[in-house]
């Protein structure tokens, strides 16, 4: 296996664009050398902050051994730049397009290029998916919508709506209660900030609604293969169920599966990314096998 990291937008990461990734690269085996492979790449998880390890390089081996080669994009956070949107979203469109520049060079077939995104990746990845065609992307990375568009998209617990967010965890009304520290901020108002962050305006159920990837859904969008957990108080499943419907009434090719435990956070769900969530991670397990089979029917693995 080859590993090599490289800058996404230059030589070299810039305060502009900081974006970075590393490429998990199986060398052609011989009798097969000149079959190109799948590609993917792996957006993990982190709320906007910063991105998991366990969503990372576990992924790629998990996908390596199905015969992928594997990109995990380090994308913009807010620990690294400008975490605004469409900044993480112009992140993975370049990545994209980059995998597909470098087919011949990575053994990669460029129509067989499938984004997976866990938790806030999973917004990352919906959004491209969504509006790779009349999205601001291609203006940002100079690209035709086209080089661009994933192939198929797999989003595990995903954040799709920020309205979601804000109402579930504002319900209970101890949110409001000053917090010293912070300068007098409410939880409220935390929340607010956080969300304004992200999605680069003031948190109006406008600007909100704007960029939810739910709001784009057309039949453009590639084959999406959706997983989460019902008990999920990060990423509550009602999203996943808007997205589903909103795929469904455009005639987008998707599977949906909401497992009835598992919470939040349990990436490829094997010994290298559980710790004390045995329980949970066995309940969730067969999403890997049951996102593998969707690719495969699709002709992408």
């Amino acid at each position: 296996m080859i590993v090599e990291q490289h800058a996404l937008w230059g030589d070299e990461p810039t305060a502009e664009h900081p974006a970075t990734y590393t490429a998990y690269l199986a060398e052609p085996v011989p009798a097969r050398a000149d079959e190109p492979r799948p590609a993917v790449v792996i957006c993990g998880g982190g709320s906007f902050t910063a991105i998991s390890a366990h969503e990372q390089e576990p992924v790629a081996f998990e996908f390596l051994n199905r015969g992928f080669q594997a990109f995990v994009l380090d994308y913009v956070t807010s620990s690294t730049g400008n975490v605004s949107f469409p900044n993480p979203e112009a992140d993975l469109a370049k990545m994209v397009a980059t995998v597909r520049a470098n087919a011949k060079a990575w053994h990669v077939d460029p129509d067989k290029v499938t984004v997976v995104g866990f938790s806030a990746g999973g917004f990352i990845c919906a959004s491209l998916a969504a509006q790779w065609k009349a999205g601001p992307f291609a203006a940002l990375t100079g690209e035709r919508p086209e080089r661009l568009r994933p192939d198929a998209a797999v989003l595990a617990y995903p954040l799709l709506d920020m309205r979601v967010i804000r109402d579930e965890q504002t319900r209970d009304p101890r949110i409001d209660l000053r917090v010293p520290k912070t300068g007098g901020k409410t939880g409220r108002d935390l929340l607010n900030d956080y969300i304004a962050m992200v999605i680069g305006r003031e948190a109006t159920d406008e600007r909100m609604a704007e960029v939810c990837p739910t709001s784009h859904v057309t039949r453009d969008m590639p084959p999406t293969f959706v997983w989460g957990a019902a008990d999920d108080r990060t990423c509550p499943i009602c999203q996943v169920y808007d997205l589903a419907q909103a795929m469904a009434r455009e005639g987008v090719v998707h599977e949906l599966h909401v497992f009835d435990q598992g919470g939040h956070g349990l990436s490829v769900a094997n010994v290298n990314t559980r710790c004390d969530n045995e329980d949970r991670a066995q309940a969730v397990r067969a999403w890997v096998d049951l996102a593998f089979d969707f690719l495969d029917r699709r002709g992408l693995v």
